[in-house]
């Protein structure tokens, strides 16, 4: 059994590709969160000048992966990547999109 969910970052008109976790459900969406405000205080840190300070989607996308493979040495399940949210199996909990203008779920 798993508990599969599905996530994509926004930011305006902008989506990224969609990754899918099979097992990590609900925490998966508080990872998300998470990353969020760390990547916030961030570039107050940092400034916007390139694609993550813009927060674009894709970018932002590469390194949410970054954040969530961070302890592992391969990828060999749980994680991947699909086109939209039929793409994949989200069926335990469904598709998320995180809004990177307002920090919400829409």
């Amino acid at each position: 059994m798993g508990d599969r969910v599905s996530i994509q970052f926004k930011n305006g008109s902008d989506k990224s590709v969609v990754l899918f976790s099979h097992w990590r459900g609900q925490s998966f969406l508080r990872l998300v969160e998470d990353y969020y405000k760390d990547l916030k205080m961030y570039l107050k840190q940092h400034g916007h000048s390139d694609p993550i300070g813009r927060m674009e989607p894709c970018t932002t996308m590469v390194d949410f992966i970054r954040v969530a493979t961070r302890n592992m040495d391969r990828v060999t399940s749980d994680l991947y990547l699909g086109v939209d949210e039929n793409d994949g199996d989200n069926s335990d909990n469904g598709h998320h999109i995180m809004n990177l203008e307002t920090g919400e779920w829409e």
